[in-house]
């Protein structure tokens, strides 16, 4: 027998026996152990994601909210009738001007004598008189005039002179020439207003130069309900206080402000509503997303040296609704966790306007 033979009959079978049992006793400890390289490299994926954090800086926060809205004629205002009688004489014809307090209608009443003279008469009858009594007592008449509610013009009557009215009923409107310059906040952005002294600046596209927009207003409208009793995400006061022009027409609190009557303005002109509402200068900021409580205290988490996360109660100030003043509680160059822990971490988002979608970076 050749050694050609003998290698192929007999050497090479055995050397693929001993290559597969080496194979089955190698997944069979992988199956049972694991894998100690596996286990000792660095770069092994835990499925844990680290902390984010950052740095306390030292820089300008500048507290200027603005507002998209519209610049809106004031309402207006309605006579009526304060008593039932006829309307007899008109002070103005439609279309005049008056001013707050003028008289505009005349009021004919008719009362008839009050109950109490009668039961007088009856208890006490005088014979002289006994006769005149028993006839039907005569209304007595007296006259009231109705005022103008406010400064504006006169509108088309709504009824006619000498027509017979009830108390509560329409006799014409005053319409105010006055303007205001409206627009709507979140409920959030009024903690940003607490002062009520505060002024906004109004500029509307291709109309007059920016002017001073005085005797600012926050109220709640009535707008679209939301349902307040789905949970809030622990990262809200972040999503909500943002530099960014609001829509005017979403739910939430009305603010307005008088235009001065020497700026030339039409009813329903879009406008930009700038409220400067405090400044603080060289303060050690974070951003708003490091913090829980956006108002007076609030607290951030720092890590340890063993990468536990520990609350701190500080003091806040001016936000511009993206970095926060820190008064108290850090020190510069101090590190803490960027987002409240809890919280969902919201990504910066782009419209690309070829592929139609959002993009997060």
């Amino acid at each position: 027998m050749s050694q050609r033979r003998v290698f192929r009959r007999f050497i090479l079978p055995s050397a693929w026996l001993l290559i597969g049992a080496l194979i089955a006793v190698s997944l069979v400890k992988l199956a049972f152990t694991g894998s100690a390289s596996a286990q000792d490299d660095q770069l092994y994926p835990t499925g844990e994601v680290p902390a984010e954090t950052v740095m306390v800086e030292t820089s300008t926060v500048e507290n200027t909210l603005k507002i998209a809205g519209n610049i809106k004629l004031l309402e207006s205002q309605t006579l009526n009738a304060p008593v039932d009688g006829v309307v007899n004489w008109a002070f103005v014809k439609p279309g005049d001007n008056v001013s707050k307090g003028d008289r505009i209608f005349q009021m004919r009443i008719e009362t008839m004598p009050e109950t109490t003279e009668q039961v007088e008469s009856e208890t006490n009858p005088d014979p002289a008189t006994e006769e005149d009594s028993s006839g039907p007592a005569k209304p007595v008449v007296s006259y009231r005039d109705i005022y103008a509610p406010a400064t504006g013009k006169v509108s088309k009557f709504d009824i006619e002179l000498n027509d017979e009215v009830t108390k509560g009923a329409d006799l014409a409107k005053v319409q105010p020439q006055n303007f205001t310059a409206v627009g709507t906040i979140n409920p959030l952005d009024r903690y940003r207003l607490t002062d009520s002294t505060l002024e906004a600046t109004v500029t509307i596209d291709g109309g007059p130069e920016p002017f001073t927009c005085k005797n600012l207003r926050v109220g709640d409208t009535s707008g679209p309900s939301t349902d307040s009793s789905k949970d809030q995400s622990p990262n809200a006061d972040m999503e909500s206080m943002s530099g960014e022009p609001q829509n005017e027409n979403s739910s939430g609190s009305e603010t307005s402000c008088d235009v001065p009557a020497d700026i030339v303005v039409f009813d329903g002109l879009t406008m930009n509503m700038d409220i400067e509402a405090g400044s603080a200068e060289n303060v050690l900021t974070v951003p708003v997303s490091a913090v829980r409580g956006l108002v007076g205290q609030g607290a951030v988490w720092r890590l340890d040296e063993n990468g536990k996360e520990i609350r701190t109660e500080v003091e806040l100030g001016v936000t511009d609704g993206k970095v926060i003043e820190v008064r108290s509680g850090l020190k510069a160059d101090s590190e803490v966790l960027r987002y409240v822990p809890g919280s969902d971490p919201v990504p910066e988002q782009e419209f690309d306007e070829e592929m139609g979608m959002e993009i997060y970076p």
